[in-house]
């Protein structure tokens, strides 16, 4: 499908709309964005925003939508399939400055966070708490909204389950630029389709995670397989 190009007034339109530390057009932005850890896809956006909040993320998509231009989500780029590379030009937004671990229920069991939080970073911050995050992809440096978008598993997944397993409620940006609140912190919700999960795997294409409502677990007091069997096991060595 045809999408417009980025010309001077859309880009003279977007820079009015953030402060200008925050969109970098052309030149200004770094190689580095034109591809993710696949390495095979390479492409450049037009414009490059660093999004801090979801009203923000909502009037990029707004804008967008009304002038049909191409528009990618970004997190910390460890992805493996090209899925956070611009390859029809346009916007790009990165979410790596939505960094905020927003709060802890321990009545609950849940953390809510925003999408740029790092995993090692939300699994470290919970376990000091005496809580368990069990989602462990194999790439630590990855976001938590790329975790959800993607339905990342690792190697406790059989166990523990999937990043799915632990997701109680979203707050996504659809791509007209509406803010859904999806889900919560309730396990059981009949009150319609389940929005929610539709949205976790769909790597980006349904929707813009920008805040995240996750589950916990107690944290293990201890570890009931040797270091070396679980090495055996994994095919770590």
């Amino acid at each position: 499908m045809d999408r417009n190009r980025m010309n001077q007034k859309y880009v003279d339109d977007i820079k009015a709309m953030f402060p200008p530390e925050r969109v970098l057009i052309g030149e200004e932005i770094s190689e580095d964005y034109g591809h993710d850890e696949l390495g095979d896809v390479f492409s450049m956006p037009e414009i490059l925003i660093k999004a801090v909040s979801t009203e923000e993320i909502s009037d990029i998509m707004k804008y967008a939508s009304s002038h049909d231009i191409p528009v990618v989500v970004r997190g910390a780029g460890t992805g493996l399939v090209g899925g956070a590379v611009a390859t029809h030009g346009g916007i790009m937004i990165e979410t790596t400055g939505m960094n905020h671990i927003l709060e802890l229920d321990r009545e609950n069991l849940t953390v809510t966070v925003e999408p740029g939080v790092i995993l090692m970073e939300l699994a470290d911050y919970v376990e000091g708490e005496g809580l368990f995050y069990p989602p462990d992809p194999g790439e630590k440096s990855a976001t938590i909204g790329g975790n959800i978008s993607t339905n990342a598993g690792g190697m406790r997944a059989v166990k523990y389950g999937v990043t799915r397993d632990y997701v109680r409620g979203l707050t996504v940006v659809t791509a007209e630029g509406n803010i859904l609140e999806l889900g919560g912190k309730v396990v059981k919700n009949s009150s319609g389709y389940s929005l929610m999960n539709l949205m976790i795997g769909s790597e980006g294409t349904l929707g813009i995670i920008t805040k995240a409502v996750l589950k916990l677990l107690p944290l293990p007091q201890k570890n009931s397989q040797p270091a070396d069997s679980i090495s055996f096991y994994c095919g770590c060595d």
